[in-house]
């Protein structure tokens, strides 16, 4: 062979393995498609009707596929009996749900919370009564383990949100005990738990709960990883992407198991009068409703990687909306992708962009 065409050669032969090699690399940057992916859980708080906001069960009923689990917001602890449940529906009607979720292959678990008192500090005493006394606490126990039983949940999630400092041990040592018990069932026990970026961002519930306890201990560990910005805060992103990732490095940090991390997602958003000096939590369609009556543009936030709008009202008020989409959605379906964990739980069903159930598919094989 000539030297030239040894080196048109050389040059051929170098022009394939880079075509080569750029084919393989912008294959393996392809993303995998769900259905190639780790399972996901896709759990759905779920509620009745409130005010002028629909109840979560239509969602059920047309989302069941893309839905591994639900929670009904159905229990709170008993401020006069320590240790009992107050319940907030009747017996047919959590049998009607939970027949049809169960129909539908997906899960329910029983929520349990302390919310709703007279007052807050109500809501840190009727727990303390029960996480600080061995017999209210075991009375506490038998009867989540009697109301599963006697209507079929397939496990429970503690929101028991509002603490004493001084009681976080005593709530690790509860839900030690809890597990060990609904464990013996077969039952599951996920644990809500305040955002916490171990920085100034932080919930200021954060502390309460110890994450390397509770994740030792529970199923899961569902993390609130919503209102970053709430009606306390000047007005912003419901869950910035930069916040979001923070919070799950915080609990991966502290010795909690990806596979035990459900990450928060926010169906909703804020309204904020800035006029006011006040803000309404919002659903989406009835943040879109105002974009479209007060004919606001919809702007991206490519800091928190969110949507937001701003308006004025009838009675000359200026407004900022905050809220989720399935754009935004999409950026925290990736983090969980990246940081491999359990899945989603979305507070709350009903309340969302119904294009999530477009988004959620493509990004993430829902566990069935």
């Amino acid at each position: 062979m000539s030297r030239n065409g040894y080196r048109l050669f050389t040059i051929i032969s170098l022009n394939m393995v880079f075509l080569l090699l750029s084919s393989c690399n912008q294959s393996q940057r392809k993303e995998v498609s769900p259905e190639n992916k780790t399972p996901r859980e896709v759990l759905g708080f779920y509620t009745e009707k409130e005010g002028n906001y629909p109840g979560s069960q239509p969602t059920v009923n047309s989302q069941f596929t893309n839905l591994s689990s639900i929670a009904p917001f159905w229990y709170k602890l008993d401020d006069k009996r320590p240790g009992s449940l107050i319940d907030s529906v009747t017996a047919d009607h959590k049998r009607m749900v939970i027949k049809s979720a169960h129909e539908n292959h997906v899960k329910v678990y029983l929520v349990v919370h302390n919310l709703f008192y007279e007052t807050q500090e109500k809501g840190k005493q009727v727990a303390s009564n029960v996480i600080n006394n061995d017999i209210n606490r075991n009375v506490f126990i038998q009867n989540l383990r009697n109301e599963i039983n006697q209507f079929s949940y397939d496990g429970v999630n503690i929101d028991i949100e509002n603490l004493y400092l001084t009681d976080r041990d005593s709530f690790s040592l509860m839900i030690k005990k809890l597990c060990d018990a609904l464990h013996r069932d077969g039952k599951v026990v996920t644990v809500s738990v305040p955002a916490n970026t171990g920085d100034s961002r932080a919930n200021p519930w954060s502390p309460w709960f110890d994450y390397a306890k509770l994740g030792l201990f529970a199923d899961g560990l569902m993390i609130m990883t919503y209102d970053e910005h709430n009606a306390k805060t000047t007005p912003g992103s419901t869950a910035s992407l930069d916040w979001t990732e923070t919070t799950i490095r915080y609990a991966l940090n502290k010795g909690v198991l990806p596979s035990k991390i459900l990450l928060g997602i926010a169906g909703y958003g804020w309204d904020w009068d800035t006029t006011a000096n006040k803000a309404s939590y919002s659903s989406y369609a009835l943040l879109m409703g105002y974009k479209t009556k007060y004919k606001a543009e919809i702007l991206w936030d490519s800091r928190s990687q969110t949507p937001h709008f701003d308006f004025v009202d009838e009675q000359n008020h200026s407004h900022q909306a905050w809220f989720e989409n399935s754009h935004s959605l999409g950026f925290k379906l990736n983090l969980v992708e990246k940081y491999n964990l359990q899945g989603i739980g979305i507070w709350r069903l009903g309340l969302e962009d119904p294009t999530y159930w477009t988004a959620i598919p493509e990004k993430i094989k829902v566990k069935k």
